[in-house]
């Protein structure tokens, strides 16, 4: 996580090509499906120079559970669906309200540490809620979410990693690895791992280490993770500092407890890290772990402290789970570093390399291949 060398792409739109197509699409689903001939279309949270691709998928399930699982608290929070199309034969489409409020994104770092608890606070609510909703008993595995026959909740394949569902969460573990590892097959970059015979030992890993490394987990409750739970994604209201609106289940899906933690917040406040980062994140991994000092570091790019503690003692107080009181989190942060590492951003991310030189990336492919044998190694692979 640490940044050694700039990599921000240069302004060029990667969602251009397709977007006089998506608005055409939209006006055909308008007229065709509701009748109506809209004046204009303004799409929202659109950027006209964003270097990376939007990704578009079917939430409505999600949508509709976490709704159901916020009713009671945070009425309102989560959009309504008014209406969906299937993508089975064609491009998919959702009808959903558009909801009041501003980007936490673009205010959260300019406010106050006393704001930034505010905030916190509500989103741990939140959070805490989502884990304590009970899933509904015909969602029977892990992964993605549908509807079956008769309109009722079911498990579906993962929107991510187009695979699933899974009996066993162990399964859904495996499947993550191995879908990250068919990419690499055909990136340019790292070339599947083959060189130097690492991708063999790789494969032993994942056919033999994997179930080896979890088979004395223990279970893994089920729960709804929204996959993408940082502030991005939630909208507030300017003058009395409440939350507006939760966005973007387009992610989400059935998994565990830990998982909230690996996709949450980002780097630096809600985030665990992994056990083979260094510096403040590893001084973080240990907090969230055993416990904040009363002392805290100094914030500096890497880590915001009196933000991540203010999570911390959020989500404590509202009786949640958290990093220190989830079973095997620190274990299982370690295979969804691999995951990611099998896949590195700033080796395989198509406008990052297209924005690198080859010294770089040849820098950061040398240092990749140490990372994943030291992993492998430390497992006897």
């Amino acid at each position: 996580m640490n940044a050694v060398e700039s990599i921000a792409p240069k302004a060029s739109n990667q969602n251009d090509a397709g977007k006089a197509q998506r608005l055409s699409f939209v006006n055909s689903v308008l007229d065709q499906v509701f009748g109506s001939v809209p004046r204009e279309i303004i799409p929202v949270a659109y950027k006209e120079n964003f270097p990376f691709t939007y990704n578009n998928f079917n939430e409505v399930a999600a949508l509709s559970i976490a709704r159901d699982a916020l009713y009671a608290e945070f009425l309102g929070l989560v959009p309504r669906v008014f209406d969906w199309g299937s993508a089975r034969h064609g491009q998919g489409w959702i009808l959903q309200e558009h909801m009041a409020g501003s980007p936490l994104l673009g205010d959260f770092d300019q406010m106050s540490n006393e704001d930034k608890g505010f905030m916190l606070r509500q989103m741990a609510a939140v959070l805490t809620i989502l884990q304590q909703y009970q899933i509904p008993s015909t969602i029977r595995g892990y992964g993605g979410l549908g509807f079956g026959p008769s309109g009722e909740y079911v498990s579906a394949p993962l929107s991510i990693l187009e695979a699933g569902p899974f009996t066993t969460y162990e399964g859904l573990v495996k499947a993550t690895i191995q879908s990250k590892l068919a990419k690499a097959d055909t990136d340019p970059q790292v070339e599947g791992w083959r060189a130097n015979g690492l991708r063999v030992r790789l494969d032993k890993f994942i056919a033999e280490g994997l179930h080896v490394a979890m088979e004395n987990m223990g279970t893994f409750p089920r729960v709804l993770v929204h996959a993408d739970f940082t502030p991005d994604n939630f909208l507030y209201d300017i003058g009395t500092m409440r939350l507006t609106a939760l966005l973007d289940f387009d992610f989400s899906h059935i998994a565990t407890f830990a998982d909230k933690f690996f996709r949450s917040l980002g780097a630096g406040i809600g985030q665990l890290p992994s056990p083979r980062e260094s510096g403040d994140f590893l001084t973080l991994r240990t907090a969230m772990l055993a416990g904040f000092p009363d002392q805290l570091p100094a914030s500096n790019d890497d880590v915001q402290w009196p933000s991540a503690k203010a999570w911390d003692d959020a989500l404590r107080a509202r009786g949640a789970k958290r990093p220190s009181t989830i079973e095997n989190i620190a274990a299982l942060s370690d295979l969804f570093w691999l995951s990611g590492q099998i896949l590195p951003f700033k080796l395989c991310n198509e406008v990052v390399v297209r924005n690198s030189s080859q010294e770089q990336l040849a820098a950061r492919k040398k240092t990749g291949e140490a990372l994943l044998i030291n992993f492998l190694s430390d497992y006897g692979y």
